[in-house]
């Protein structure tokens, strides 16, 4: 029941988010690379998030656990990728950022791009691990 409960829940922020995302679509009037940029991982988070809830549900359906000892330890694995690539990208972002372009990050701004940089590489790793089979 509770990884029911869980995937519910998953999906309804799910679908949350795509309604917020369809919000924040109508009422931008004009758009230029941040809303692009933003817009595009937006989707690629959301479907990945769908396709990981997708995948359980699927499970559930069969009667077999949301999360068996596989997905668990993929899991750790993919937030162990992204823990790394966090503070690697905490230390080397600003710094190329400053090389390439000639300034300073703010201080939200990097904060902005660890969370993106880790959560892209959790997703990205989880998915490569599921397909993979590890």
């Amino acid at each position: 029941m509770k990884e029911k409960t869980g995937t519910i829940i998953g999906m309804l922020i799910a679908i949350v988010v795509i309604i917020t995302l369809a919000a924040w679509i109508i009422n931008t009037p004009i758009f230029g690379y941040v809303e692009l940029g933003s817009f595009f991982i937006l989707i690629i988070l959301i479907a990945s998030a769908s396709y990981i809830l997708w995948d359980r549900a699927k499970n559930i359906r069969k009667g077999l656990p949301a999360k068996d000892e596989r997905l668990k330890s993929i899991n750790y694995k993919a937030g162990y990728y992204g823990f790394i690539a966090a503070i690697w990208s905490a230390v080397f972002g600003p710094t190329l950022i400053d090389i390439v372009y000639g300034y300073e990050l703010e201080g939200h701004l990097v904060t902005a791009l660890v969370v993106i940089v880790a959560g892209f590489t959790f997703i990205v790793s989880y998915l490569f691990l599921a397909w993979k089979g590890n």
